[in-house]
């Protein structure tokens, strides 16, 4: 048997076994990996942790919004039993900004005017009936100058009751109204005027509105800017508003139950639908997530509504909370998706806590990334070695290894294991098709040498794993240097 060399691993990121046939899956690609990336090309590399961002805001509430302010300010929603509550963070703690609001609602905010905007906030007593801004007085309000909310929320006729907003060309624009199948406000846009030179925005909602095909039998799910359109998101449509109108056919034959799916990289905008996650440039969305495809439909109905997105410099990252893959979901609780942008690979990550919100961070000296997690912490991505002081616990899997052909029965008899700062990986494999693994024992140095061995196999596949707690362990690789191959032999 020549020597063999499992190298570069993760450069193609996962690559399924359910969408391609490990004969064609490429040298370099695995085929499982939690609490890894590939950033450092060619070595797998245990993610970095998670830290509190100032204390517990309240222990054991789920964060129900995030926002980062023009002012440098962190707000942040929880839902405390019968109400709502909104806390601002700025730099020191988190102190309650604005109360009584409707529980377990999804709450969202604009920045538009020098305001920011709370939307689906409601009261304790009008479900989403409110939309307030705050004020220069650091208080939350209803009425006036600049965003002057009390002409769209309070019609004679009825009240708007908008759960999606967002800034284009100049103009608020206010989606995602009543939803009980019968008002038709569940398929209205409403927008403003264009901003004055005072900075002041005026609504005329009886007349300034459009109707976003109400007979589709589907309602508004999202609204985001993207390039020189607006795109108005149901679940299985997208269609594109200009100032002068709507298009009268959806642009686009997919869509997203869930607004906070949708965010903008540099290569596109990014969004789950039923089928997969899409990349939009401004022709038909590309389904990038093939390579994981059983682990999409993995992901349950009722997440489709609550799936989050963020990104940093170069990745894009979904929550997608428990899945199930293979009849094991032992380490797959609490999941998120991670796509990088540069490489188009994919990785999983797995943290203690759902992440039902996340946002960037910018103070104005400092830029990051938080996390709205559903025990009342937000914390800080990629910061630190634990997940909140747990450890991280982490596996990778390559693909199946057919050497000189699967045929011909092979004998490894020595092989060194490449890591840098192992502290507990363990190196364990698997041959043909048995389904236990193989213990090989514990990597401790950068060169781990293994000897005098006798592993048989037509085929061979070999997993990393371990829980850490300090610097990252990276993987690089195995070499195998010393082995024979039987020739034909009966499994």
């Amino acid at each position: 048997m020549e020597k063999k060399s499992i190298r570069n691993l993760g450069i193609y990121g996962i690559i399924r076994p359910a969408t391609v046939d490990d004969y064609l899956i490429p040298e370099g690609a695995v085929t499982e990996a939690v609490n890894v990336n590939f950033d450092r090309i060619g070595a797998v590399t245990v993610r970095p942790g998670i830290t509190t961002l100032g204390a517990t805001i309240q222990a054991g509430y789920p964060i129900w919004g995030l926002h980062n302010t023009q002012s440098g300010s962190m707000m942040a929603v929880i839902s405390q039993g019968a109400s709502a509550r909104v806390y601002a963070y700025a730099g020191a703690s988190w102190l309650s900004s604005l109360a009584d609001g409707t529980a377990n609602v999804r709450t969202r905010f604009l920045e538009a005017g020098g305001r920011t905007i709370v939307l689906n906030f409601g009261s304790a007593t009008t479900m989403y009936s409110s939309v307030r801004f705050f004020s220069t007085a650091d208080t939350w309000v209803t009425t006036g100058n600049p965003i002057n909310p009390q002409a769209i929320t309070d019609q004679v006729a009825r009240s708007v009751q908008p759960r999606f907003g967002e800034v284009y060309k100049s103009r608020i624009y206010l989606a995602g109204g009543n939803t009980n199948g019968t008002n038709i406000d569940s398929s209205r846009l409403w927008y403003s005027n264009v901003i004055s030179a005072a900075g002041n925005f005026a609504w005329t909602p009886t007349a300034d509105f459009v109707d976003i095909n109400p007979n589709d039998g589907e309602n508004i799910t999202g609204l985001k800017r993207y390039a020189l359109k607006l795109l108005v998101f149901k679940p299985n449509n997208i269609y594109q508003f200009s100032t002068a109108g709507v298009d009268p056919d959806p642009l686009i034959k997919v869509g997203t139950r869930s607004n906070e799916s949708i965010i903008e990289g540099k290569k596109g905008l990014y969004f789950h639908h039923d089928s997969g996650f899409y990349r939009y440039t401004g022709a038909y969305p590309t389904d990038i997530s093939r390579p994981i495809s059983d682990i999409v439909q993995a992901i349950i109905y009722a997440n489709y509504l609550t799936i989050s997105s963020w990104k940093d410099d170069n990745n894009i990252y979904w929550n997608v909370g428990d899945l199930t893959i293979d009849g094991n979901s032992l380490d797959w609780r609490n999941c998120v998706v991670r796509y990088t942008e540069s490489s188009e690979v994919w990785t999983v990550y797995s943290y203690p806590n759902e992440v039902p919100f996340a946002s960037t961070y910018d103070t104005g000296a400092a830029l990051s990334r938080v996390l709205g997690l559903d025990n009342g912490v937000v914390a800080t991505l990629n910061s630190g070695t634990t997940d909140l002081r747990e450890p991280i616990k982490y596996r990778m899997i390559t693909k199946w290894y057919e050497w000189e052909g699967v045929e011909n029965r092979k004998i490894i008899q020595e092989f060194i294991a490449l890591c840098e700062k192992a502290q507990e990986t363990r190196l364990m494999y698997q041959t043909d098709g048995n389904i236990e693994w193989n213990d090989l024992g514990q990597l401790k140095k950068y060169l781990n040498y293994f000897k005098q061995l006798n592993i048989k196999f037509h085929r061979i596949r070999f997993k990393v794993s371990g829980t850490s707690r300090d610097e990252a362990p990276i993987f690089l690789g195995l070499e195998i240097t010393k082995g024979i191959n039987e020739g034909p032999v009966e499994q």
